[in-house]
């Protein structure tokens, strides 16, 4: 292979290269760009399934603050801190302040199990995000996921990762109406 011919193979290895790296940074940048959800923005709308079988929205919780908990059964960080979200739950219902957790798959028998497996009993509200709509508009992919919603539909915080007795305390006096 000539000087010239090698040249040429090489800058079109370049370029490919380059367009390669251009193309991953522009669907990193426009990825789920629709989907960016930040602190101060309205929470996106939803409906789901309860445990028990009712409908739950977003709407039901109009003038009430709400922690938003995604969570998954095999989730070690999830069963950690379910208790912790069941008492402030308990402690701060009457002041206006609620918790749902929604569960991303849609296995029943795996939630019940997974509640009964707890040292203590919680009874908190579950919606079954099994299509997994909900995490999606709310990009948590990461669990546990938690968002902070005010009386007013805003998302005053967000939380990746487990919360401590303390956060979550924390994050319903700030949501509290």
């Amino acid at each position: 292979m000539n000087k010239k011919t090698r040249t040429i193979i090489q800058s079109i290895v370049t370029l490919l290269i380059l367009i390669a790296i251009g193309f991953i940074i522009y669907v990193s940048i426009h990825k789920d760009g629709n989907k960016v959800i930040k602190v101060g923005m309205d929470a996106p709308k939803f409906e789901l399934q309860t445990l028990d079988g009712k409908t739950v929205k977003l709407t039901d919780y109009k003038g009430k603050g709400l922690i938003l908990n995604f969570w998954g059964t095999w989730c070690e960080p999830c069963k950690e801190e379910m208790p912790d979200l069941n008492e402030m739950h308990n402690k701060y219902k009457s002041k206006n302040v609620e918790v749902l957790t929604i569960h991303v798959r849609d296995n029943k028998q795996q939630i019940h199990q997974f509640f009964s497996g707890l040292k203590e009993k919680v009874n908190l509200p579950v919606a079954i995000d099994g299509e997994q709509a909900v995490m999606e508009a709310y990009n948590a992919n990461d669990l546990p996921n938690t968002y902070i919603i005010d009386k007013n539909g805003k998302i005053v915080a967000h939380h990746k990762g487990q919360m401590s007795k303390t956060d979550i305390e924390n994050y319903m006096n700030q949501v509290k109406p």
